[in-house]
């Protein structure tokens, strides 16, 4: 691996971790809550400007702006 390469994988791997943690935190939550509750749609929303954030630094283009990740991150928190 390449020293760009590694220098890259280790920028996008707090995310990618973030990414799992809410993809398994959206797993556990829709066992017991439905998809159209308040909970689940707020944290699929948050796991989903995660994922938008990491497409767009793996394409190379546009990253998300702090407040706007800030924003995505603060959906739910108090609930889930």
């Amino acid at each position: 691996m390449t020293v760009l390469a590694y220098n890259s994988y280790r920028n996008e791997e707090p995310l990618y971790t973030m990414i799992e943690h809410l993809r398994h935190e959206l797993l556990k939550i829709t066992e017991h809550k439905s998809f159209c509750d308040r909970d689940v749609v707020e944290l699929s929303q948050r796991l989903d400007a995660y994922i938008v954030l990491a497409q767009r630094q793996k394409a190379g283009g546009p990253r998300m702006e702090s407040r706007e990740l800030h924003h995505a991150s603060s959906y739910g928190s108090a609930g889930v």
